[in-house]
């Protein structure tokens, strides 16, 4: 097998698992599932944490399901911080009317929890 057959393998595995494509040929597909889900647990904990309390506070038990339809839709780009992912996510709340816009001159979020390292 060539680099470029197994790095487009590899993309497809990837796409499976982080963008629910189809799984590669040769490969299990309840595995794939089973492992797209968990990163998608994964992912949905780390984001739920990082939201501002406010957006906690507004959608309450739905929090959970728009941000497994939202990492569904949204697959994490390289290079981007979990900050950054759920900034993406608050932005896109905004823009779809679900979350008011922010007050100009708004403080910056609060977030629900937040590490002190960087």
């Amino acid at each position: 097998m060539s680099r470029e057959e197994l790095a487009a393998r590899q993309a497809e595995l990837l796409a499976a698992l982080v963008a629910a494509g189809p799984a590669p040929e040769g490969v299990d597909p309840a595995r794939v599932a089973l492992e797209a889900d968990a990163l998608r647990a994964k992912r949905r904990r780390a984001l739920a944490r990082l939201v501002p309390v406010d957006v906690h506070e507004r959608l309450g038990a739905e929090l959970g399901p728009r941000l497994d339809a939202w990492i569904t839709a949204h697959p994490r780009r390289e290079g981007t911080s979990m900050h950054a992912d759920a900034d993406a996510f608050v932005a896109a709340l905004r823009a779809g009317g679900v979350l008011p816009r922010p007050r100009r001159g708004w403080a910056p979020r609060v977030p629900a929890w937040r590490p002190r390292w960087r």
